[in-house]
């Protein structure tokens, strides 16, 4: 006689509880049914690793890197960070989307190689980093404003005839400890932005409002005319911004013209935007990716200090999983 077990189902009909009695054997059917179709599981499998997010780049400024002097000066000048990363291997510049990579020297006036650091300047330099050990990183100082766009981003430029795709882009901040007392309020400092070649942006900034309370805001805009034309904007005056220290940023988007658009960012393992909708979708490439910035308002001087830059083409932590503490800050 073959064995019966009692199987019980929750089924709201009105009645109450419904039971219902399945034999062993019709519990063999089932098995021989998922057993003939495991050839199948086996064709089809897990998702592709091709599909995993592949890093890209990672660099924290280790061994015998080189900061080239400035070049090709105009009212900007270009410089190269050349050298493999003995800690990682990856050799600079990156190259995102088949293209180049190095520092400019925004002066925003008529420079020269022997001039332009007294404007802006960058050095690679030994300091206590993220982890509190002595380590190389980037160090970047606005000194004199030549003009209104004085700045010093070290500037990724992707081959705008390339296949483009989602990015996600983690690195350690310094920011310099009275940097409040230099904004000011109602000022801006702009952590991270890129740009497409018709002029659209996207750019995350902090901000101070009129107490000189520092808060995050990020935004999408356009360029092309001459008065800029913002498509959205968000801002988060609830996460902590940290000052003086080292904190870890994270951003990602995924650009689309639909709703499936994406701007998400975490400072510290902590959500602080997740954005969804049109994300500067078409067909008009990113030229520019802003990597690292020193661009603000305030007084001078205004600096910062980078180190462990990561690229990958997808959230390497899973999907809107900050690579850290995994707590989400409220909008």
């Amino acid at each position: 006689m073959p064995v019966e077990i009692a199987l019980s189902m929750n089924k709201f009909d009105g009645s109450g509880l419904l039971s219902r009695t399945v034999s062993s054997l019709k519990l063999g059917l089932i098995a021989r049914i998922c057993l003939g179709l495991s050839p199948l599981f086996l064709v089809l499998g897990p998702a592709s690793p091709t599909d995993a997010p592949r890093l890209l780049f990672k660099s924290g400024f280790e061994g015998s890197l080189l900061l080239g002097e400035p070049y090709d000066c105009e009212t900007s000048c270009w410089q190269d960070i050349k050298g493999s990363d003995s800690a990682t291997g990856y050799s600079w510049p990156p190259e995102i989307w088949q293209g180049g990579a190095k520092l400019q020297l925004l002066a925003d006036t008529p420079v020269t190689p022997d001039t332009v650091s007294t404007y802006v300047f960058n050095e690679l330099q030994r300091a206590a980093g993220p982890h509190g050990r002595p380590t190389s990183v980037l160090y970047s100082e606005i000194r004199k404003h030549g003009g209104r766009s004085t700045q010093t981003p070290f500037l990724l430029t992707p081959s705008t005839t390339a296949l483009q795709g989602d990015l996600y882009v983690s690195q350690w901040i310094k920011l310099q400890p009275d940097l409040l007392e230099r904004l000011g309020p109602n000022s801006w400092w702009v952590l991270f932005e890129w740009k497409t070649n018709a002029q659209q942006r996207l750019i995350t900034y902090i901000y101070t409002d009129s107490l000189n309370k520092p808060y995050w805001y990020l935004k999408t805009d356009d360029h092309s005319g001459g008065v800029a034309k913002e498509f959205w904007k968000v801002a988060n005056r609830t996460a902590p911004v940290p000052i003086g220290e080292w904190f870890k940023f994270e951003i990602f988007w995924h650009r689309s013209s639909q709703r499936d658009g994406r701007a998400w960012q975490a400072i510290n393992g902590q959500i602080v935007f997740d954005h969804f909708g049109p994300l500067l979708g078409g067909n008009d490439p990113i030229d520019r990716i802003m990597l690292t910035q020193v661009y603000a308002g305030g007084s001078l001087p205004l600096y910062q200090w980078v180190d462990d830059i990561e690229i990958w083409d997808g959230f390497p932590c899973g999907d809107g999983v900050p690579c850290g503490t995994k707590g989400a800050v409220p909008q």
